[in-house]
């Protein structure tokens, strides 16, 4: 029997039910395809017709170490050498190098040391007239057998996932989502930490397409949060403001957080987290304004590098360059009057006014139609 075997994270394992739960009510939001799951002893189970996708998206959910399509069958210890030694002889090609990972509960009957060595040996008598040879330390296919006292699951590929704690073990979370890499990062470590997010995405006077690719961040971080329905604020900042030497004037970065600030007691959310560069001379004052208002502040990509942000933006998916950060402009705040507005408070609860309130639950149809909603 073809499945999917989900192993939990190490800071997942002891909330194994709980992602459980969460994979089973959110799958549907990005498969079509119809599924069951069930907790075992160490491990998710998802009997499904289309493994590779389920195994796809389930392994970008936070909370999960890795994701394989898997052949179930007895944990007897002839039945799993059996279907380790046709895996093996199925996927391993010509002139490459194998191992064999064997990983079992205890008081199984047997020891999964044995049955590692003897697989090996057996597909030694199979393969070696390939050119194929064993290699523990740098093998190009590795056949797995995972193993419990219910059953036991083969499988020479896995998504491997990144980590991290179940959505919602942590609590909630808005995430201001801007155009930057410091901002997909930043988002996706809140989201691997175990916060359920509420989005908050915004715009820029001139720079439409800056809001096409705040979405594409979105998307990315979407897909990592195993839940049925997230919520969506959008501030449509470029139709009250203006960039310029129109005084008064804020910072881009007093101005959003002062809008999070207040876009997170209105939602009842306690944590909010933001791209931030330390060295802004802003940093102070929104440190300062999130004790004010009693919002805990969050900026965890701020203290990687560049190089650092690069390699998690390709884990993540980002295909193409995107900018380090969005800058640190000043804009003026305009009333109906369009005369600027000289108070911060008074100017983002103008901002407010107009904000919009999306349910996103439809996976990837959520981006087509946040495209044409915002654009």
């Amino acid at each position: 029997m073809r499945c999917v075997v989900v192993k939990p994270s190490t800071e997942a394992v002891i909330h194994k039910d709980m992602l459980s739960e969460l994979i089973e009510s959110s799958l549907n939001t990005f498969v079509d395809s119809k599924y069951s799951v069930e907790a075992k002893d160490d491990f998710i189970e998802i009997d499904t017709l289309d493994t590779v996708e389920v195994a796809e998206v389930v392994s970008r959910f936070s909370g999960v170490a890795y994701a394989a399509m898997a052949e179930k069958v007895s944990p007897e210890f002839d039945a799993v050498l059996k279907a380790v030694v046709d895996a093996g002889v199925k996927g391993i090609f010509d002139g490459e190098r194998f191992s064999v990972r064997v990983e079992a509960q205890r008081n199984l009957g047997y020891k999964a040391s044995d049955l590692q060595s003897i697989a090996i040996s057996t597909l030694i008598g199979n393969v070696s007239s390939r050119g194929a040879r064993p290699d523990e330390k740098n093998p190009d296919k590795v056949i797995y057998a995972l193993i419990s006292k219910e059953s036991a699951y083969i499988f020479t590929h896995r998504y491997l996932g990144l980590g991290g704690l179940p959505s919602g073990v942590s609590g909630s979370c808005l995430l201001l989502i801007e155009p930057s890499l410091r901002s997909l990062v930043g988002g996706w470590l809140m989201e691997r930490a175990g916060f359920i997010p509420t989005y908050l995405v915004t715009n820029q006077p001139s720079q439409q397409e800056a809001l096409f690719r705040s979405i594409e961040v979105l998307a990315l971080l979407r897909r990592c949060v195993s839940a049925r329905s997230l919520q969506l604020i959008y501030v449509d900042v470029a139709k009250h403001t203006q960039i310029g030497d129109l005084e008064p004037s804020f910072s881009w970065v007093d101005l959003a957080s002062t809008l999070g600030f207040k876009v997170a007691l209105k939602e009842g959310v306690d944590a909010f987290s933001m791209p931030l560069d330390l060295s802004s001379r802003s940093i102070r004052s929104v440190f300062d304004g999130a004790r004010r208002v009693g919002v805990t502040l969050f900026s965890p990509a701020s203290f990687l590098t560049e190089e650092e942000l690069l390699v998690y933006g390709k884990k993540l998916g980002l295909h193409h360059i995107l900018p380090l950060d969005v800058g640190d402009v000043r804009l003026s705040v305009l009333d109906a009057l369009g005369k600027p507005i000289s108070d911060l408070g008074a100017a983002t609860e103008h901002l407010l006014e107009g904000a919009l309130s999306l349910e996103l639950k439809e996976g990837i149809l959520d981006v087509h139609r946040l495209t044409d909603t915002l654009s």
